[in-house]
């Protein structure tokens, strides 16, 4: 299978696709700019409602949402529970991933997720490819510059029809 040189602009076009950044597409623009300036209203007002009728309660450069006791009595005790809820699901968090961590660390990563054997085989296999074509590898190691030949090239399935005969 031979692979398409493409260059950027035809990648870009290909697989990234946002109308809204795109030329045109006058009404998603607006759709989407109107959508969350609503919103960010939605979360602006709330709080500038309950900063105002709580905490700025005595500045009168503010308009107050309420000023009744209730309010001001049920603010202060979301307060506290917001407060204590914040410190126990941190904890929750921090301890989950403590423990995600440890079990990472003990269990997953120790578990050996292939055939020693079989990969053993297959690098004394690519090391007599590697030194047939390249030379031994204490040379390849040691060499600052190496110019690979075209005949030296690896073909495109190579490797692939090398552990299928391995395999086969």
């Amino acid at each position: 299978m031979d692979k398409q040189k493409m260059d950027k602009q035809k990648v870009v076009k290909t697989y990234v696709t946002d109308k809204f950044f795109g030329k045109g597409h006058w009404f998603t623009k607006l759709w989407q700019t109107l959508v969350a300036i609503l919103f960010w209203l939605g979360v602006a007002i709330p709080i500038y409602w309950t900063v105002s009728s709580t905490l700025l309660i005595n500045n009168t450069h503010f308009l107050h949402a309420w000023r009744y006791q209730e309010g001001r009595t049920l603010f202060y005790f979301f307060d506290r529970f917001f407060i204590i809820a914040f410190i126990i699901i941190a904890l929750v968090v921090v301890i989950s991933t403590l423990h995600n961590n440890h079990r990472v660390k003990q269990h997953i990563e120790k578990d050996v997720q292939y055939d020693p054997e079989r990969l053993a085989e297959r690098k004394l296999k690519m090391e007599a490819l590697y030194a047939e074509r390249f030379g031994m590898a204490a040379m390849r190691t040691n060499i600052r510059h190496y110019t690979v030949t075209p005949e030296q090239n690896l073909k495109v399935n190579e490797i692939h029809d090398l552990y299928k005969t391995e395999d086969a």
